[in-house]
Order: C-alpha cells, then sequence, then structure tokens
C-alpha cells in the first residue's frame, strides 16, 4: 500500500490530479447525494495513499514491528526466508493472515523459483485474502 513505486500510490497521485478541485462539487451534490457526504474523509485517504514512501525492504523502506526478516536474512546471507537452514522458524511475530501468506509465498518460491514467483504474482491484487 506504501510503496513508493507501486500502483496503489500511482493510481492514487492521478486520480487526486483528475478530482482536483472537485471539493467544490462534492459538497453542492451531498445535500441530494449522500455518497458525497464523506468527500472530505475520502480526500484524506486518497492524500496518504498517493505520498507512499516505502522502497522495499531489501531498500532500506518501511520496518515492520513484526518482521524479523528484514535484519535476519541479510545477517545469513540470504534474501528470502525460504533459503535458511532454520526455515521456517518463529522469529517474525505476523499476525495470523500475514504468517500463512508469509509461508504460502515462502513455500511456492521453494517450489518453483523467485523469478517464476515474480512471474506468477504479477497482477495479482496485493490485499487479496487467502480465502479468495
Amino acid at each position: 500500500m506504501r510503496f513508493v513505486d507501486g500502483d496503489i500510490a500511482g493510481h492514487a497521485r492521478e486520480l487526486s490530479r483528475l478530482l482536483a478541485g472537485f471539493e467544490k462539487m462534492a459538497a453542492m451534490a451531498a445535500a441530494h447525494m449522500p455518497a458525497f457526504r464523506g468527500y472530505a474523509s475520502f480526500g484524506a485517504v486518497l492524500e496518504f495513499l498517493s505520498k507512499a514512501s516505502c522502497t522495499g525492504c531489501r531498500e532500506g523502506g518501511m520496518e515492520l514491528p513484526f518482521c524479523a526478516s528484514r535484519k535476519c536474512a541479510p545477517e545469513k546471507g540470504i534474501e528470502f526466508c525460504f533459503q535458511c537452514a532454520e526455515y521456517p522458524c518463529n522469529r517474525n511475530n505476523y499476525p495470523p493472515h500475514l504468517s500463512a501468506k508469509w509461508r504460502t509465498s515462502n513455500d511456492r518460491m521453494k517450489e518453483i523459483g523467485v523469478e517464476a514467483f515474480y512471474d506468477e504474482q504479477l497482477g495479482t491484487p496485493r490485499y487479496q485474502s487467502q480465502e479468495e
């Protein structure tokens, strides 16, 4: 979501550009179209998304407090957890849904390789749940 060169940030910036000045129209429309009553909040979220700052874990980007991989992998001279002799381990303290995604992704990379996994993931919604 906060990836600086990601689709979400890019689309948020483009949508912000296209909607420049629309807040006046939204205020007038709110009386007849209730969805526009929350336009200011929508604008705040859009601005937040458009100002993404994460350059990615491998580039020193956002540090998530529950992710030990960012520091552990370089210390072990590997890029991905599945490459470690101790994989899977309990160093990460991911929430359950992220833990499942971490494990599934690492298992899949181990099975088909990092490049094939990357190709396989292109175009897949990043925040799609495991159940979908």
